[in-house]
């Protein structure tokens, strides 16, 4: 016959088992894979890196020409400065896959945009320009895709 201390010594030893079961259980199975960048991710980065560094080149030209006095690249200058700098937050949210990275790319659209325009209005005088001008257009079809 079975006395209260037989039945609290198997529910124990019962407890202790399924305790025991289940952290091994817990142990045994893999932790869900982590997910990669998607291909517009990683097509957007690419095309946003090309464009920082098409953009820092043709700054660069600007800062060179309006030192030497030369005024006619100023508004191109400015609108690559604000290119790389909201093109350079969009790419570190787009890798790094943050929350905040949709209205982020979509600012990148609107100032990609606007450096095209004041790009586009010197390429035929400065290949620096047509490339950054070439770049943001690049960007701006890559983030639209992404955006979808």
């Amino acid at each position: 016959m079975l006395d209260r201390r037989d039945v609290l010594r198997a529910g124990l030893a019962f407890t202790a088992f399924a305790g025991v079961a289940h952290a091994a259980e817990e142990t045994t199975q893999k932790p869900p894979a982590a997910q990669g960048p998607t291909e517009a991710q990683q097509v957007l980065a690419k095309a946003i890196g090309q464009c920082v560094e098409a953009g820092n080149v043709c700054l660069e030209h600007c800062l060179n020409l309006l030192g030497r006095g030369d005024t006619s690249l100023a508004e191109c200058a400015k609108s690559v400065r604000d290119m790389l700098a909201v093109c350079s937050a969009a790419q570190a949210l787009v890798v790094s896959n943050s929350r905040h990275v949709k209205p982020t790319v979509q600012l990148c659209v609107d100032v990609c945009t606007d450096c095209e325009r004041a790009c586009r209005k010197h390429e035929t005088h400065h290949a620096v320009c047509k490339a950054c001008a070439d770049a943001c257009a690049a960007t701006v079809k890559a983030a639209r895709v992404f955006l979808a």
